[in-house]
């Protein structure tokens, strides 16, 4: 049995909120759940990049605010000496191990599927933009906090076997107006 895409959105999401809300004690304050329109995909400050094989394939990306970004390593390595010229290392790695985390919980949600891989994570700094094929398609959900901003990307391919219409099933709005139609990495 294969997982449909907005049933993944959904379990990454219920995820992400309880790390956040529960082991980072960062409340949201908001969400906003939606099916990005157009070519291009908007990110944060540091982004990272994860793809899910096996049972299902996608990949995964969770993109950052500078600010929320830092206080989540601030509380990450509260316990730990960081030296000034390994902050951005760390930073990074925090960043690298707060979507293994939450991928790699949410993949227990997983049992009707074939074993899942999960590729270690690349980080990705200070990228403005990410822009996709025609056949693939962008699922988002932005978790809005008073430190800052995070969004969640599910990108797969459009429509494969029906498994990644995640519109027929959940309330979607457009996202950020303004995305233009160009095929390329800013």
């Amino acid at each position: 049995m294969a997982i449909r895409t907005n049933e993944l959105m959904e379990i990454i999401s219920e995820r992400t909120l309880y790390f956040l809300n529960d082991e980072m004690d960062i409340q949201v304050e908001e969400q906003e759940m939606n099916l990005v329109p157009g070519h291009r995909l908007e990110l944060y400050y540091l982004t990272t990049l994860l793809t899910v094989g096996g049972g299902i394939n996608v990949n995964v990306i969770f993109s950052y605010e500078q600010r929320l970004i830092e206080k989540m390593f601030e509380i990450y390595t509260e316990e730990v000496e960081v030296l000034p010229e390994e902050r951005l290392e760390y930073i990074e790695e925090t960043a690298g191990d707060i979507i293994n985390i939450v991928v790699g919980n949410s993949t227990a949600d997983f049992k009707e599927l074939e074993p899942i891989n999960l590729s270690p994570p690349i980080m990705i700094s200070e990228a403005r933009n990410i822009a996709k094929s025609r056949s693939s398609e962008f699922f988002v959900n932005y978790f809005h906090t008073i430190h800052g901003s995070m969004s969640i990307f599910c990108v797969g391919p459009k429509h494969s076997d029906g498994l990644l219409d995640l519109s027929d099933s959940l309330e979607f709005k457009e996202a950020s107006p303004g995305l233009e139609d160009e095929d390329e990495i800013s």
